[in-house]
């Protein structure tokens, strides 16, 4: 796995937690030792435009930021390729995670988890 990865932030997820949340996640991978690109579209077929951009041209790992939306976004982006997703729940149900039992509404704990587990 390299250590480059794409950080694919929904602003608005959870009521504008999304934003937040993009800070503390990405200091957290950062932090462990993870070279990190943010993607942000203007709007959210521009966004999606360079998440896949960003899977298209090898990126080690695609983080997803958001919600249960994101994350099937984030899904239907890497599917089919070897390119692991990572999850950082700030939406307002947040299921997926739930489910999977990550940190939800805590970015830098559930970015410590993605950055364990892509190491």
């Amino acid at each position: 796995m390299t250590s480059d990865i794409t950080l694919f932030v929904n602003p608005p997820a959870g009521r504008g937690r999304g934003a937040q949340a993009a800070r503390p996640a990405l200091d957290a991978l950062r932090d462990a030792g993870l070279s990190v690109r943010t993607v942000l579209g203007h709007d959210a077929a521009d966004a999606l435009r360079r998440a896949r951009e960003a899977v298209a041209d090898g990126t080690g790992a695609l983080v997803a930021v958001g919600g249960d939306g994101m994350v099937s976004l984030a899904l239907e982006i890497v599917a089919g390729t070897p390119v692991p997703l990572g999850i950082i729940a700030a939406g307002t149900g947040n299921d997926f995670a739930r489910t999977l039992g990550l940190p939800v509404r805590d970015p830098a704990a559930a970015a410590r988890v993605a950055a364990g587990i892509l190491k």
